[in-house]
C-alpha cells in the first residue's frame, strides 16, 4: 500500500511538472533562413531609347537603338555602387525605328557625317539616392555632361534612366540639316513647314 502511494504520487509530481525544452540542433540554421537576404544588383539586359520631333506641333517620332556595350559594372547591394562609374558604347547603326529606309538616313545622314561618331559613349558619374544623377556623352568629338532622373520598379528590378539633350549641344547643326534635307518631306507639317527639332528625350532601361 505504502508503495502504491508513492507511485502515485511520483505519477502526479511527473504529469504537474512543466515539460523540459530541449534544445534543437537545427535552431540557428531556421534563424539563418528566416533573416531576409539583402538584393544583389547584376546586370541584365539594356535598353536604349529615344524620342526625336518634327513640324512645328513637335510631332514624336520614336526609336531605339538595338545594342549598347556596357562596361564597369560592379555586382553589389547598393545600388550607386553598382552603377556608378559604369562606361557605355552605342553602335549608331543599331538605330531601329521600324523603319529601314529612315533608319538608314539617321544613321548615314545624320551619325555619320559627325566626326569619328560610329558609336556614341559616354559614362555614368553619379546615380545619388534622392532620383537624380550624372552622365557623360560622347558624341562628334564633344563630351557634355547632363543630369538625369531615375527610378526603380521595385517589383522587376529595372531602373529606368531619363534625360533631354539638344544636339546642337555636340556641334551636330550641318548634321541635323542634312538628315532634314533627306527626309524634306516626311519633316514638312500641314502648316508646309520644315521643321526637325534638336531636342532629344532618351530613356534607358537597364534590368538589375
Amino acid at each position: 500500500m505504502k508503495k502504491l502511494f508513492v507511485i502515485i504520487q511520483l505519477f502526479f509530481f511527473v504529469s504537474c511538472s512543466a515539460p523540459v525544452k530541449s534544445e534543437s540542433i537545427n535552431e540557428p540554421e531556421e534563424k539563418q533562413l528566416s533573416e531576409k537576404q539583402e538584393y544583389v544588383y547584376t546586370l541584365g539586359e539594356v535598353l536604349i531609347k529615344w524620342t526625336a520631333f518634327k513640324h512645328t506641333a513637335k510631332a514624336q517620332v520614336g526609336g531605339a537603338f538595338k545594342s549598347a556595350v556596357v562596361k564597369g559594372f560592379t555586382e553589389s547591394t547598393n545600388l550607386n555602387t553598382a552603377v556608378s562609374g559604369v562606361t557605355f558604347e552605342i553602335p549608331v547603326n543599331s538605330t531601329s525605328t521600324n523603319d529601314t529606309v529612315r533608319d538608314y538616313k539617321i544613321v548615314n545622314s545624320f551619325f555619320r557625317t559627325m566626326v569619328n561618331t560610329d558609336n556614341i559613349t559616354g559614362k555614368i558619374i553619379s546615380l545619388d539616392n534622392n532620383g537624380t544623377g550624372l552622365l557623360t556623352i560622347n558624341m562628334n568629338n564633344v563630351e557634355v555632361q547632363k543630369s538625369f532622373t531615375w527610378e526603380m520598379d521595385q517589383a522587376t528590378k529595372e531602373i529606368y534612366i531619363k534625360t533631354a539633350i539638344d544636339v546642337l549641344n555636340w556641334g551636330a547643326q550641318s548634321s541635323l540639316d542634312a538628315l532634314n534635307e533627306v527626309c524634306l518631306e516626311q519633316h514638312t507639317g500641314p502648316d508646309g513647314k520644315n521643321i526637325l527639332w534638336p531636342n532629344v528625350d532618351i530613356t534607358i532601361i537597364v534590368d538589375l
